[in-house]
């Protein structure tokens, strides 16, 4: 054993032993300090994976929420439900790592250099399916952002794939050869491995963190143009604020997170011999490398239970005003009436050319009552080329016309999903009266983060 106790347990001349923390603690010079990292590690390893555990259980069980979406014959996943799975693993894992080491268990290097670095795949594997899973949630809920951004389903799929399950194969070859190098007592082959992992890491983390940041920037700016753009709207625009809130929050979390991970990835990479042998540097490296991803889970589960009062406590990541969730005045060109519209309200529509129909109870979508679909797409076309269309009068809705801006609400619908991670319908199908029914009575349940439908009453 004597040549892997110098791969994990390095000597320097006067016989002083500084040791590879990733693999064990005992027997060098920073055999306290690690020890209680490993201790407190574990404790609050546990904890942010049970409430990640307990986030999870709600949102599948009782709002009877899915992890993956499938209506396309292929896996997508949801963004909360699937980032609370894989940030439960992801901890408990880390846990059970800690506890090896600390208890001194299972002493094959093989062995412990997998069991270090299989965790890790499920942080990054988090963070991926968020991201995804806001890129599918616009692209099923709008047009506009899917012909702007998404361009082809089938890119982002395979992007989603790649990062997930490449980090999976690649990065437990080289842990697993290299703790088998390493007790055969070729230590150089095992060094090589070592540094071949992470630079894989660097390339993983740095290049997710640049996509994660770009693509959570530009949902911020689609989100934000629009609340600039109206400030009077049938949307509740506190709840829109508290979910942009939410999206800055786990996003800058994880980019940060994504971010020291690379650089601590790259220079361990480079210089792991000399930090190894500095205890000063080995410990600090330690401490920040194994909390980075404890922090970012509670953080992100931070956002993820955020409601308006515990916004206030989140000054860093933007205002908190305007998170009152009260009514908002809708004000139509020419006109001083006031909506106020309950999502079961069936209100009467009338075409310029004399055609009646009914309006659907759906966000998304009128229907005529010769059967055929418009969308409010249509709507502002019809309006633009001089054609009336009248709501008539009802007890819960006057309005004479239709304002264009109205053709942009299922975009804020869109953007509200991405943040909540509650999936519109696809986009060109127009929801059936039982789905409403059953979206209306999963929102009667949900709490102001996950809420997507909006009543609006009178001031």
């Amino acid at each position: 054993m004597a040549s892997t106790d110098e791969f994990w347990r390095i000597c320097d001349d006067q016989g002083v032993c500084h040791c590879d923390w990733r693999l064990t603690i005992y027997g060098c010079e920073e055999e306290d300090q690690l020890r209680a990292m490993y201790i407190a590690l574990a404790v609050v390893s546990g904890l942010v994976g049970v409430f990640a555990f307990m986030v999870l259980y709600h949102r599948v069980v009782n709002l009877k929420q899915q992890i993956f979406d499938i209506r396309t014959g292929y896996p997508r996943p949801k963004p909360i439900e699937s980032m609370a799975v894989f940030g439960t693993i992801f901890n408990l894992l880390r846990m059970a790592h800690a506890i090896i080491l600390v208890t001194d268990a299972a002493p094959n290097v093989a062995f412990r250099s997998f069991i270090f670095e299989f965790p890790w795949q499920f942080g990054i594997g988090a963070l991926s399916c968020y991201l995804f899973g806001i890129a599918h949630t616009l692209a099923d809920s709008s047009k506009v952002i899917y012909d702007v951004w998404i361009r082809a389903p089938v890119i982002v799929d395979t992007m989603c794939t790649v990062i997930i399950t490449l980090p999976f194969i690649s990065n437990n070859i080289c842990a697993v050869a290299a703790g088998i190098y390493a007790l055969r007592g070729d230590n150089y082959m095992a060094a090589q491995f070592t540094d071949a992992l992470y630079y894989l890491w660097t390339f993983y983390t740095g290049f997710q963190a640049i996509l994660i940041l770009y693509a959570g920037l530009r949902l911020l700016r689609l989100l934000n143009r629009h609340l600039l753009q109206r400030t009077d709207s049938r949307v509740d625009l506190g709840r829109v604020r508290l979910g942009a809130l939410k999206v800055r929050i786990i996003v800058m979390t994880g980019f940060i997170c994504l971010t020291v991970f690379a650089v601590m990835m790259v220079l361990y990479g480079r210089l792991r011999g000399p930090i190894t042998e500095n205890s000063a540097y080995n410990v600090a490296i330690a401490v920040i490398w194994m909390f980075d991803g404890a922090i970012t889970t509670g953080v992100i589960e931070f956002g993820v239970v955020l409601n308006p009062r515990l916004a206030t406590l989140a000054p860093g990541f933007g205002s908190s005003a305007g998170f009152t969730g009260s009514s908002n005045r809708y004000t139509s060109a020419g006109t001083n009436n006031f909506i106020s519209a309950n999502t079961h309200q069936e209100t009467t529509l009338s075409g310029g050319g004399g055609e009646a129909g009914t309006q659907s109870q759906s966000k998304w979508m009128f229907t005529r009552s010769s059967g055929g679909r418009w969308s409010f797409g249509e709507a502002k076309s019809k309006y633009l080329s001089g054609g009336d269309i009248d709501l008539n009068n009802s007890p819960k809705l006057e309005h004479k016309q239709v304002d264009p801006i109205r053709s942009q609400i299922d975009e804020d619908q869109q953007h509200y999903n991405a943040m909540t991670s509650i999936r519109a319908p696809p986009r060109n199908i127009s929801p059936t009266h039982d789905d409403f029914n059953r979206h209306q009575q999963d929102a009667d349940a949900l709490t102001t983060s996950s809420a997507t439908y909006l009543t609006m009453q009178p001031h």
